[in-house]
């Protein structure tokens, strides 16, 4: 994206022949915010280091707000870079985080002006990715993705596999695998998968999913609510292919005999594998909708986020989108259809048993 901001009369240079998302003075800047995986920002900065090497007279400003990636394994690719790239270009390339206010890494002298207008372009770029999620512990999300593969009866699975389809990095990947060491099955080469469905862990997931989905609930505050299957047609009108039905609609998807007539909410879930959440879509939904503030009124709408890589999303028979089983049934369980909840989960051990 190339941007063009006014401040006090001064107009911020505008970067088509730059291809970076502005241009501050000497300093090519360039947003990514969110940034999960080491793959991501060694990209960014190969990228940074191609166009420094095209632009003599430049430096250039890697802004990584909303940071997902630990400060030592940020450190860890800065040190790669500098002995990968050539001096001249290593020494104008900034990796910039954010710290408060502040911002940690930027290169001595530069103007308090100038960064000011580092932090409008940080706003313009988090705006137009959406809201910045908070970071939450990587174990959940990988606990996820095992659990999915044994429902599905999937072939066991690599730690790289599984690092590249969360989204985390191998320490992380290594660290989900020792904690669920009594879980897992490890075989000759190296691959591991459950041994059995965990319900210890699940029960531990269960108790803090609302905080690993980020979940937010919305409310009718019209008076006069859409259908749920209205909400529905109008995301399929959407075609949206990172937004996906769960919940109840989702899980009878799976077990069309699921014994529940009717629906209290619909259960979306969003994938935004990159840390940035943009509820914006809600509106288009249902203009009379709005967040619920306070725990005791009855939601109409919830939107849960996933954030691995891959979303394995299910395309149905009417062209709706699914979520995967596992968070259809962390849906019901949020929507407290516990009994419901259990028939799915012993429908699909059963199916899984039956493949056996």
């Amino acid at each position: 994206m190339k941007v063009q901001v006014e401040l006090e009369g001064d107009k911020m240079k505008s970067t088509y022949d730059t291809g970076t998302d502005a241009e501050i003075g000497r300093h090519l800047v360039e947003v990514k915010a969110g940034v999960q995986s080491i793959r991501t920002l060694r990209d960014a900065i190969i990228n940074l280091a191609y166009r420094l090497a095209e632009s003599p007279s430049r430096n250039a400003l890697l802004i990584l707000p909303g940071l997902q990636v630990s400060q030592k394994r940020l450190a860890e690719e800065q040190a790669k870079a500098l002995r990968a790239f050539r001096p001249e270009i290593t020494r104008r390339l900034h990796l910039v985080v954010e710290e408060g206010d502040d911002l940690r890494g930027l290169p001595a002298g530069i103007s308090r002006s100038d960064k000011q207008r580092l932090k409008d372009v940080i706003k313009q770029e988090t705006l137009r990715h959406g809201e910045r999620l908070p970071r939450i512990d990587g174990y959940f999300v990988i606990l996820k993705l095992l659990l999915l593969e044994w429902l599905k009866k999937k072939p066991p699975v690599t730690a790289k596999w599984l690092s590249e389809t969360s989204g985390y990095s191998y320490p992380t990947v290594a660290k989900a695998i020792s904690r669920l060491s009594d879980s897992i099955r490890r075989h000759s080469d190296r691959r591991v998968e459950l041994r059995s469905f965990p319900r210890g862990e699940w029960a531990r997931l269960l108790a803090v999913s609302d905080q690993v989905r980020s979940t937010v609930c919305f409310a009718d505050v019209s008076g006069q609510p859409r259908s749920l299957e209205s909400l529905m047609r109008r995301l399929q009108e959407l075609n949206r292919a990172d937004i996906a039905v769960g919940g109840v609609y989702g899980a009878k998807h799976y077990h069309p005999e699921l014994d529940l007539v009717g629906s209290p909410r619909l259960d979306l879930t969003m994938h935004c594998p990159h840390g940035m959440r943009d509820l914006s879509f809600v509106k288009r939904l249902d203009p009379g909708l709005e967040t619920v503030d306070g725990p005791g009124r009855p939601a109409r709408l919830v939107v849960h986020v996933l954030r691995r890589k891959e979303s394995f999303f299910e395309r149905g028979s009417g062209g709706s989108l699914f979520a995967d089983p596992v968070e259809c049934l962390l849906d019901l369980h949020e929507a407290r259809l516990e009994p419901q909840a259990l028939e799915l989960l012993n429908m699909l051990i059963g199916s899984r048993e039956q493949t056996q």
